[in-house]
């Protein structure tokens, strides 16, 4: 599998010192060219997919393999408040299923933790 880059969507992550797929990927792989993200090598690619996730534009995605889809389908992930949504896109672009990943822990309480009051000892 390797890393889509859909340069229409990327802008690069705007005024960022690096781009969230350059901050978040483990092998180093991702560069800007012309303000839009690249990538070094596809075939060094460890196949995490953090970048994916972390694109606040969406513009990362996976090609499946031919193996897994004639199609040429494609995965494309969006961070939310409670998990990640992933989305099934054909070739043309239109989402075929999604799927929502919700985080295991649970919000914070708006309360403070209260603490027991300790009693005095005589």
């Amino acid at each position: 599998m390797t890393v889509h880059i859909n340069t229409r969507l990327c802008n690069g992550c705007g005024s960022r010192a690096e781009g969230c797929c350059e901050e978040m990927c483990p092998g180093d792989l991702f560069y800007r060219k012309n303000g839009k993200a690249c990538l070094r090598e596809p075939s060094d690619c460890w196949d995490c997919f953090a970048c994916v996730k972390v694109c606040p534009r969406a513009a990362l995605s996976i090609e499946l393999p031919f193996q897994i889809s004639e199609a040429k389908h494609r995965l494309a992930a969006r961070l939310k408040k409670n998990g990640i949504e992933w989305n099934l896109v054909d070739r043309r672009g239109t989402v075929i299923a999604t799927y929502i990943i919700q985080n295991k822990r649970e919000a914070p309480s708006s309360e403070p933790n209260k603490q027991p009051k300790k009693e005095k000892q005589p």
